[in-house]
């Protein structure tokens, strides 16, 4: 399992590095719009597409990591306030509800990728593309996240047994 879980970690960096690249091909792009919509006036019937398809992209590529460094936006005044004991059973409650969610939602989404793919269904703009890559992107980036916070689940059940593993970067 520590193998798969070393694996799992650096796939979700490298899917970090495909988000910022997806961030630098966004800007790009919408400044290469702007100059030539402005500076050429010669607009484009892609660009603001492809920014559209980049922040699909730099969102959810860079779910999982954000989820596997517990960097997500955490709002901790009632397990501050708690005692320890209720602070870590919230905490484990709080997990298993994202992790749940996350997989339920990257379950649905991954099936309808695989409709999309099957019926070849395109996007609805100027210049169409197949929508099962996007829709796949989001369904890897909730998948991946969902088994960060169900590891992050079984690391808080190690630590109440004692049992010490180091934390993953």
């Amino acid at each position: 399992m520590h193998r798969l879980a070393h694996i799992h970690d650096r796939t979700s960096r490298g899917l970090f590095l495909l988000a910022g690249c997806g961030l630098v091909a966004a800007t790009a792009l919408y400044v290469f719009e702007v100059v030539a919509r402005y500076v050429f006036d010669a607009p484009t019937t892609w660009s603001g597409e492809a920014v559209q398809y980049a922040l699909a992209v730099v969102i959810f590529c860079a779910l999982p990591e954000i989820t596997r460094t517990r960097a997500h936006v955490a709002i901790d005044l009632v397990p501050e306030a708690a005692g320890p004991r209720a602070a870590l059973w919230l905490g484990r409650f709080n997990l298993a509800v994202a992790a749940t969610a996350c997989g339920v939602s990257g379950w649905i989404v991954a099936g309808e990728a695989v409709k999309q793919f099957q019926r070849g269904l395109m996007t609805n703009a100027a210049n169409p593309i197949p929508r099962w890559w996007i829709t796949a992107v989001i369904a890897l980036g909730l998948s991946s996240a969902a088994v960060h916070l169900a590891r992050q689940l079984a690391e808080t059940r190690r630590q109440a047994r004692g049992e010490t593993h180091p934390e993953p970067h």
